[in-house]
């Protein structure tokens, strides 16, 4: 059975861009061409990957009928946003289908954020990359999880890179990285080493010149990659 439906969660990678004159994005581009509908699209700017995985969950158990006929398509961004919940109702015409409201920062947002930080590094010792690559894995095996469990066919891919591991034998500190990094399904995430960030550096297909997200073509040369994975693992079927 396949899906008729398309859900796409993600950050600015995976967003519109209408200033710069990006009126798609790669969800949009991989909709037509697996010849999908859209059911719901919660990809925008500067979220984390902890709301990102909530919100897609939650939409899902609050739209179960329209769930059970999706494809998903996970942006996983980098583990350097921090997600937290707010008392008050922010943006909540964006997401209406939402009853929790919640803002993202970075450690380096602005003056108070980069001192927190650095607090924590003198007196704490925090290992910030570490914080990155958890952060990322925990999302994504959580919902990985989650997919597996409802039996909902997906993809994901990293829009944003965390910092980079040397990935041997001898790099003891990140042990556990790459232990839970082993747990992630990589036949349906594609190219788990790579971001959509760094294939727009690599291939000069920015959207603006002082501006690093992909251009259209950019976008709809990721989607005809992704559809190219999707087949050849034949992800795009619901499994009853």
């Amino acid at each position: 059975m396949r899906p008729t439906h398309i859900f796409t969660n993600g950050c600015s990678f995976l967003s519109l861009r209408p200033k710069e004159g990006v009126d798609t994005h790669v969800g949009i581009e991989l909709a037509k061409l697996l010849r999908l509908k859209e059911a719901r699209h919660f990809g925008a700017g500067g979220r984390g990957n902890k709301r990102l995985s909530i919100s897609t969950k939650v939409w899902c158990e609050r739209y179960p009928e329209l769930a059970d006929k999706c494809f998903y398509v996970i942006g996983i961004t980098s583990g350097m946003r921090v997600d937290f919940p707010m008392t008050q109702s922010y943006k909540m015409h964006k997401f209406p289908e939402l009853h929790s409201y919640w803002k993202s920062y970075k450690p380096w947002e602005n003056k108070a954020t980069e001192a927190f930080y650095k607090h924590l590094d003198k007196t704490a010792f925090l290992d910030i990359e570490q914080m990155a690559h958890f952060e990322s894995l925990e999302a994504t095996l959580n919902l990985q999880n989650y997919f597996k469990q409802k039996n909902y066919p997906y993809v994901m891919y990293k829009t944003l890179p965390d910092p980079k591991l040397i990935r041997d034998k001898r790099d003891q500190k990140n042990k556990d990285i790459y232990t839970l990094n082993g747990l992630i399904d990589k036949k349906r995430y594609f190219r788990p080493d790579y971001s959509h960030l760094e294939y727009t550096e690599e291939k000069k297909q920015h959207c603006a010149p002082d501006d690093h997200h992909p251009s259209a073509d950019g976008h709809r040369d990721w989607a005809e990659q992704l559809k190219e994975f999707i087949n050849a693992n034949n992800l795009c079927t619901i499994e009853k």
